[in-house]
């Protein structure tokens, strides 16, 4: 005996070879482990034409757990993880068990960037299901976790999904005072682009420009004023201003 039609994947279970007595064969310990509709066995004994059975459905066994079935994917800090994530009311088997009603909640669990979990945290389950639609973290990370709790049901914990950066540059390092020098350098000014935590998003290479600001002593801006960034950060090493003045600044720009 053996599965024909598997629409669940299943897997058969029992004695699965018997020998007929008075020319008949019975099979009283079979299983499968997989819900499904439609699925079929198929009967064959050595030269003897096979038999295929009429079809029948398996259901889910009583809920005892909570599992992911869609998984968390890497996502960017401050941004709803997509696709939306899903916890289902599961079997001992892993299937959703579809008449399960029950409320599911999920946390961080592995927190490498010490980010917060936002969004709805708390869905009623749906045919066994509970879609979290509108979740986010706040702080860049590779190796986090979810963990899914209900009450009265083993708890679940995802696979492991990186959250990583953008946004507009940010200064990381400002200009020296300049009220006593003119015509010389300031200390190197550094710009980084950052998302919208103050991460640095190390894999950018964006131009950033920095021109004067405000210009109390109506100077001018010298030195290499473009420079692309590496890991992230864009490093201005010969910039001057050539008046005298109180209350510089500098502006960083980059494309969007």
């Amino acid at each position: 005996m053996a599965i024909g039609t598997n629409p669940g994947g299943g897997t058969l279970s029992g004695t699965t070879t018997a020998s007929a007595v008075s020319g008949v064969a019975t099979f009283s310990g079979l299983s499968i482990d997989r819900s499904g509709t439609g699925y079929t066995l198929t009967a064959a004994s050595a030269a003897l034409t096979t038999a295929t059975s009429a079809t029948f459905n398996i259901t889910a066994a009583a809920p005892t757990k909570v599992g992911f079935t869609v998984q968390p994917a890497n996502s960017t800090a401050g941004v709803a993880i997509s696709p939306a994530v899903q916890v289902a009311v599961q079997d001992s088997f892993d299937n959703t068990v579809t008449s399960a009603s029950a409320t599911i909640t999920v946390a961080i669990g592995t927190n490498p960037g010490s980010g917060t979990l936002s969004g709805t945290t708390t869905v009623a389950t749906s045919g066994g299901v509970a879609t979290f639609s509108n979740l986010s973290i706040d702080k860049s990370g590779t190796g986090y976790t979810l963990a899914a709790t209900a009450t009265g049901l083993t708890a679940a914990t995802s696979g492991n999904f990186n959250v990583g950066p953008p946004r507009p540059p940010a200064w990381l390092r400002g200009p020296t005072d300049e009220r006593h020098r003119r015509l010389s350098a300031l200390a190197a000014v550094q710009v980084a682009v950052q998302d919208a935590f103050g991460n640095t998003v190390t894999s950018s290479t964006a131009s950033v420009t920095v021109a004067i600001g405000a210009n109390p002593g109506g100077g001018t801006l010298s030195g290499t004023t473009s420079v692309a960034a590496s890991a992230g950060i864009a490093s201005f090493s010969n910039l001057s201003i050539d008046k005298s003045g109180t209350g510089y600044t500098l502006t960083a720009a980059a494309g969007a």
